[in-house]
């Protein structure tokens, strides 16, 4: 009996401090949310980060670079349901999916990682490595003319020697094309434009019927699917390509 009191005051015990413990860390948070709003508020709205003197910012042409940061947007889940703990914790993402534009923008970064590998000048770029300014502007205007179509980017790269000879890079892209095809094709005037102006929230209307709907009525992959696809080609290409055990280029001409 005395056993059996003890467990239970023992159990109270936990749940009172659990519930302490919980409160503090509310309390906590609500004070570092509210001290965070009034730095905003206190913001100026002449206010802006600064580059130190001298220094330009554009874009970045060292490709792993590139999928480090497709990798970021493609780790982006939205999900739709978490394993259940013992306690009421909450567990991992059981449902997971990447919302339309996400996808998109994530597999662009990528892609556009991997075109960029073809130039030497690039692959040999390290973390303080200068480039000459009109080498930046010719891969640069090479870089923007490869649009947002994404089949017509894994067109391009399906040209490309190295890939062509990599059965590895072969299958990969043609998976992320059969991706696109299935679950990502723009559903409207899927012309040159619309690849980029798809990633904004659409509406679907049926005119002849008078109705709307929220979504295009179509099922994404699962997001952890998707990401099992990008993640070893990034350290594939890396090998590949030889991208970060490469001697740094210093200069560039």
């Amino acid at each position: 009996m005395n056993a059996r009191y003890d467990s239970n005051m023992a159990d109270a015990l936990t749940i009172a401090v659990r519930k302490e413990l919980n409160s503090l860390q509310e309390n906590s948070r609500i004070e570092e949310f509210q001290a965070w709003c009034d730095k905003l508020d206190a913001t100026s709205a002449r206010s802006k980060p600064r580059l130190k003197s001298g220094y330009s910012a554009e874009v970045e042409l060292q490709p792993y670079r590139w999928f480090s940061a497709g990798l970021d947007i493609l780790r982006s889940a939205h999900v739709t349901g978490y394993v259940q703990l013992m306690g009421g914790q909450q567990g991992e993402p059981l449902q997971c999916f990447l919302p339309y534009s996400v996808f998109q923008a994530g597999a662009e970064v990528f892609l556009k990682g991997m075109w960029l590998c073809q130039f030497p000048s690039c692959r040999q770029v390290s973390h303080t490595s200068y480039i000459s300014l009109g080498l930046r502007q010719t891969v640069d205007r090479k870089l923007r003319r490869q649009g947002h179509d994404l089949l017509k980017l894994i067109g391009c790269l399906k040209r490309i020697k190295c890939y062509r000879a990599d059965p590895k890079s072969t299958q990969f892209l043609n998976r992320i094309s059969a991706i696109v095809r299935l679950y990502y094709f723009p559903l409207h005037q899927a012309g040159r434009a619309s690849w980029a102006n798809a990633r904004y929230p659409k509406r679907f209307y049926n005119d002849h019927e008078k109705q709307g709907h929220a979504d295009g009525f179509t099922s994404y992959p699962d997001q952890r699917l998707v990401y099992g696809l990008f993640k070893p080609m990034a350290r594939h290409l890396d090998q590949l390509w030889n991208l970060r055990r490469g001697k740094p280029m210093g200069l560039a001409r």
